[in-house]
């Protein structure tokens, strides 16, 4: 066995992950307060659960929050409507325990889990009427989307910061803030251990890459923050290949016409595309191979160079270690034998509970991780 591949999840891996919490409890509190509820806030625990569920997308948590703020603020004013700009008097001055009890019933998630939060919502509160309807529908089904959504602009603006903000999508900051991203992540490799790291990938078969699902860099005419790069930058590892969500975003409307979010771990194509991506393909002809291979067309002399090789992954959340799974059993159909180890990285209990279901092992902090022995 001699190529050897690390796929590297950036968040909560390869960096401690700040920014996207603060960012996310700010947005829950700055929504909360335009609806009359200023004692809600946003626990580690709740964002740790939303995890565990495979809810990854800040921008899909901030929706159903919102959801969920507008299902308690109605029992006091069925017309009150979050407009994103005006503060309401106070409606509700206590916490939102509904949350806790929607997530440990929330099992049907599916690929976009604030349509699916819809569902559910609605369904369990036939009592609210077509208008209060539709408003949800806006909030969850707009989740995505930066010049629809009433969560969404301001969530971003702290999460680039307001330059950053508009320099990307061109619009008028509201907050006059620095990036979160910048203020809270911190690299989570020591010193000592990324010199370890450094030295394992000197070895001419060894290589990295970065597997995550945060928004990144895209082509001309296709629109996507530079989220992964930021954090590239930050742990010193952005001469590492990337494929983020922009990126497969990009390819899926673009080169397949499929939603943007198909292609995403964990779906086999986005591990599939950093394998290639790392042994020096470039990133239109990595997606083409890793893509036909899940359409049940790839030529096998397109993955012969990964066989009888090792990748390990390295995750806080099963989306990862579930596409290299998918990845593995696909390139078994074509007599590739790809030796796969996953292993979880989290110190929450949650996140541990369901990375255990799938991992190798796990352990609560990358630097637990001795590379010589991999």
């Amino acid at each position: 066995m001699t190529k050897k591949m690390i796929l590297f999840d950036m968040d909560g891996v390869l960096l401690t992950p700040g920014g996207y919490l603060e960012s996310l409890k700010a947005s829950v509190r700055r929504i909360a307060m335009s609806l009359g509820m200023p004692a809600v806030t946003l626990t580690d625990d709740q964002t740790a659960h939303f995890e565990a569920l495979s809810i990854t997308n800040e921008w899909d948590s901030l929706a159903i929050c919102t959801a969920l703020m507008l299902i308690k603020a109605w029992e006091f004013d069925p017309n009150l409507r979050l407009d994103g700009h005006h503060r309401r008097a106070i409606v509700y001055n206590g916490q939102l325990i509904a949350l806790d009890a929607f997530l440990d019933s929330f099992t049907d998630v599916g690929d976009l889990p604030s349509h699916s939060a819809y569902v559910k919502i609605t369904g369990e509160n036939p009592w609210l009427d077509q208008s209060q309807k539709g408003h949800l529908q806006k909030i969850l089904f707009d989740a995505r989307d930066i010049y629809q959504s009433l969560t969404l602009p301001w969530h971003q603006e702290t999460v680039l910061g307001s330059q950053v903000f508009q320099n990307t999508y061109g619009l008028t900051p509201q907050l006059e803030t620095v990036s979160y991203l910048q203020r809270y992540d911190r690299p989570a490799l020591s010193p000592r251990k990324r010199k370890k790291l450094e030295e394992w990938l000197d070895h001419p078969d060894h290589r990295a890459g970065i597997l995550t699902n945060r928004p990144s860099k895209t082509p001309p005419g296709y629109l996507s923050p530079p989220e992964a790069e930021l954090g590239a930058e930050l742990v010193e590892f952005n001469h590492l290949p990337l494929l983020g969500s922009g990126t497969l975003a990009w390819f899926a409307v673009t080169q397949c016409g499929l939603p943007e979010h198909m292609l995403f771990k964990p779906n086999p194509v986005h591990a599939l595309g950093l394998m290639q991506l790392c042994w020096g393909l470039p990133v239109l002809d990595a997606l083409n191979a890793a893509y036909e291979l899940w359409q049940g067309a790839g030529d096998r002399q397109d993955w012969i160079k990964f066989d009888d090789s090792e990748v390990v992954i390295f995750e806080d959340s099963v989306k990862g270690l579930q596409s290299g799974k998918s990845a593995q059993a696909l390139l078994a159909r074509h007599s590739i034998d790809l030796a796969l180890k996953l292993i979880g990285i989290s110190a929450n209990p949650i996140k541990q509970a369901e990375l255990e279901k799938i991992a190798d092992y796990v352990v609560a902090d990358i630097n637990q991780i001795d590379w010589e022995a991999l």
